[in-house]
């Protein structure tokens, strides 16, 4: 291990950035912004050591670093149990994808850049108003719709506040007991960004959305093949949770 840190300085923060880029799907840079700047500063050391030893890509973009890893070494696993973000079920792929459309609209009407210090947040009752219309505009059915979106935003929330796509604002002692669920605020956060929801073509999730995509399967846990794909696969590279 020696040969790829030679160069790198100091040698105590070698341990600290490999563990923190194993810990957890991803390293922001407000998780510890000297460690992540050290990790920058010696990436090319890092890449090197990782795609060696473990054949991994570390991917470090704007305030985001990450491992990606792309075939699983243990067969006997079977999909379920790998401990990573990779939704299989399909109102589970439409409500990420969904949640993707929503940041992509703060961001625009907001005038607002991942790179910004203010990271963005919204009240739940925003995303449940934008999901809304969207399967609304869909559906054409008003109150369907808001049905729709409280329902699939409850069942993706936990898995997208345990893997750090948003985070969970709480609210103040004085205001907690008395505050409507829809004024409860969220962040968003980095991970958001690595995936890009303008690659999926408008007419494919309005298909799925009227359950008209055969490949989707059903809500009973297959595979969501063409959400998937075309936002999860296909419009960016997935992080893995890993244990080196």
């Amino acid at each position: 291990m020696t040969d790829y840190f030679e160069k790198v300085s100091p040698k105590r923060r070698i341990g600290d950035a490999l563990n923190v880029l194993a810990e957890a799907p991803f390293f922001f840079q407000r998780d510890d912004p000297e460690l992540f700047a050290f990790l920058r500063r010696h990436r090319a050391a890092f890449a090197r050591f990782y795609d060696a030893h473990f054949g991994w890509q570390l991917v470090v973009e704007g305030p985001l670093a990450r491992l990606y890893k792309s075939r699983w070494v243990n067969k006997a696993l079977t999909p379920s149990q790998h401990d990573v973000f990779d939704l299989t079920r399909r109102d589970d792929c439409l409500g990420f994808l969904l949640v993707l459309e929503f940041y992509e609209h703060l961001l625009d009407e907001r005038n607002s850049s991942v790179d910004d210090a203010e990271p963005l947040r919204f009240e739940m009752g925003e995303l449940l108003a934008f999901v809304g219309g969207r399967l609304t505009e869909e559906l054409g059915d008003e109150e369907g719709g808001e049905d729709a979106a409280r329902r699939i935003l409850r069942a993706i929330f936990p898995t997208l506040l345990r893997f750090r796509f948003l985070i969970d604002i709480p609210p103040p002692p004085e205001t907690r007991a008395s505050l409507h669920p829809d004024r409860h605020l969220y962040e968003c956060t980095p991970a958001l960004h690595q995936y890009d929801v303008r690659l999926l073509a408008d007419a494919a999730l309005g298909r799925a959305l009227r359950g008209e995509d055969e490949a989707l399967g059903d809500d009973s846990g297959e595979e969501g093949a063409s959400v998937k794909s075309a936002a999860v696969e296909g419009a960016a590279v997935e992080s893995a949770e890993v244990d080196p």
